[in-house]
C-alpha cells in the first residue's frame, strides 16, 4: 500500500475520551489542547427543553439511574457525576469553548431538535466549522432541508464484525452517494482498501472509528482514510508525525 500523501482529521472521540471524562467541559478543554482538528459529541434534550451534551439516553448504563434524559430536568441532569468534578454540559457551554479552537463532528441524538441545534449554531456563526453525523438519514435530510450547505456524514448501520461480503458494503456505500452526502463513516473494522477506493472514486469521504492502538492507527492512515475518531489524541498525533 502506498503512503497517504493527505493527513486524515484527528477527531476526539467523545472529547479526550482516554485522557478526560466523556462529553464534558474538561474532556473538551483538553482535546482542544492536544490539537485535535474535530471534537465529536452527542446532542440529548433534557425534559425541561436544555440541549445537552451526553451520549446514551439510558444514563442507566453510566449513572445506575433507571430513567432517561428526557425524563430528566436539566438541574437533575447537573447533579450527575461523571468524574473528576465534571457534570453534563448544555451545547451552549460547548460551542463558547469551542468556538475558533477545534471544528464540530456532531450528532443529534433526539427526535426533532435538528432546528434547535442549527439556530443555536446559527447563532454562534459555527455552522461552517460543524459537521452532522448520524445513523438515521431522516436525521440528516432535516439538517440538509434547514442548512443545505451543511456538511453530512451518515454512519453506516454496520455490527462491530467485519462485514465480508463486498457487495453489501458497496450497497451502502452507493446510498450514500444517492443521497449525495459528503461523508460515510463507519466502524474501522469494516473499512479496506477497496472501501476507500471506492468512496474516494465517487468523491466521498471516509470517516473511521473508534481507534485505540497505534498500530490501528497507523494501518488506516496507510490506508487513506479522510477522518479518524480516537479515543486517544496522543497516539494519533504521535502516528500523524512519524508520516512526516
Amino acid at each position: 500500500m502506498s503512503k497517504n500523501k493527505n493527513k486524515p482529521l484527528i477527531i476526539g472521540h467523545r472529547g479526550a475520551f482516554d485522557e478526560a471524562p466523556e462529553n464534558t467541559l474538561k474532556g473538551f478543554k483538553k482535546a482542544i489542547e492536544l490539537e485535535a482538528d474535530y471534537i465529536e459529541f452527542d446532542v440529548h434534550k433534557s425534559k425541561d427543553g436544555a440541549l445537552v451534551v451526553i451520549h446514551d439516553n439510558d444514563i442507566l448504563r453510566r449513572m445506575g439511574y433507571n430513567t432517561t434524559i428526557d425524563q430528566m430536568t436539566l438541574s437533575e441532569l447537573k447533579k450527575l457525576d461523571f468524574g473528576e468534578d465534571q457534570t453534563v454540559p448544555e451545547l451552549w457551554e460547548v460551542l463558547k469553548l469551542a468556538k475558533g479552537k477545534v471544528n464540530l463532528l456532531c450528532e443529534i441524538k433526539a427526535k426533532e431538535i435538528s432546528h434547535e441545534v442549527i439556530s443555536l449554531l446559527r447563532d454562534e456563526d459555527m455552522l461552517n466549522s460543524t459537521i452532522f453525523q448520524s445513523f438515521h438519514i431522516d436525521v440528516l435530510l432535516e439538517v440538509k432541508e434547514l442548512e443545505p450547505e451543511s456538511d453530512l456524514a451518515l454512519i453506516l448501520p454496520i455490527t462491530e464484525e467485519y462485514l465480508p461480503e463486498w457487495d453489501k458494503r458497496k450497497e451502502l456505500i452507493e446510498t450514500v452517494i444517492k443521497l449525495n452526502f459528503p461523508i460515510i463513516e463507519t466502524r474501522f473494522k469494516n473499512v479496506d482498501e477497496v472501501f476507500v477506493n471506492y468512496s474516494h472514486k465517487h468523491n466521498l469521504k471516509v470517516f473511521v472509528y473508534t481507534f485505540n492502538t497505534k498500530k490501528t492507527i497507523d494501518r488506516y492512515v496507510t490506508m487513506g482514510v479522510d477522518g479518524i475518531i480516537v479515543n486517544s489524541i496522543s497516539k494519533a498525533k504521535k502516528v500523524l508525525e512519524q508520516e512526516d
